[in-house]
C-alpha cells in the first residue's frame, strides 16, 4: 500500500510541475502582455496555434480568459503548494491536492463543452483533444478518489 501512495505521490508531483510550467510559461500568454514572455516562448504558442488552429486562443473568449486568470491566480500556486506539502510530507498536501483537481476538472469541462458544443474547433484540433482530455479525465478521477 505504502508503494501505491508513493507512487500516486509521485504522479501527483509530476502533474503539479507540468501545471505549475504550463499555466506560467504558455496559458498566462493568453491574458498577460506579450512583452513578458520571450521570443522561443511565443513562438512555441504561434507554432501551436498555426498546427492544431485552436480558436481558443486565437480569439479569445472572455471565458476562456477568465479561466486561464482563475489558473494563473489559484491553480499555479497551489500546486507549488501541492510539489511542497508531498516532498515535506505535511498534513494539509491531500487537501490542496483535491481543491487543484477539482478546479482543473471544472475548467476542463468548461473548455471541452465549448471545443465541444460550438463545432469552431478544427476537424485536428477536436479529435485529438477528445483522445488527450479522456486520459487526462480518468487520471484526474483516479487521483481525486484515492486521495
Amino acid at each position: 500500500m505504502e508503494f501505491i501512495r508513493g507512487l500516486v505521490d509521485a504522479v501527483v508531483i509530476l502533474f503539479s510541475g507540468v501545471v505549475t510550467v504550463v499555466v506560467s510559461m504558455l496559458n498566462g500568454q493568453v491574458c498577460l502582455p506579450e512583452k513578458l514572455y520571450s521570443a522561443p516562448l511565443t513562438e512555441l504558442k504561434r507554432w501551436y496555434d498555426d498546427k492544431y488552429d485552436d480558436y481558443l486562443l486565437s480569439e479569445k473568449p472572455h471565458f476562456f480568459t477568465d479561466l486561464i486568470w482563475l489558473e494563473l491566480v489559484f491553480l499555479w500556486p497551489l500546486s507549488l503548494a501541492n510539489v511542497y506539502g508531498i516532498l515535506a510530507g505535511r498534513p494539509w498536501a491531500a487537501t490542496t491536492s483535491l481543491m487543484a483537481g477539482v478546479s482543473h476538472a471544472t475548467s476542463m469541462a468548461a473548455i471541452l463543452s465549448e471545443l465541444l458544443g460550438s463545432w469552431k474547433a478544427s476537424d485536428q484540433l477536436h479529435y485529438n483533444t477528445i483522445d488527450l482530455y479522456r486520459h487526462k479525465i480518468r487520471d484526474k478521477l483516479f487521483l481525486n478518489f484515492y486521495i
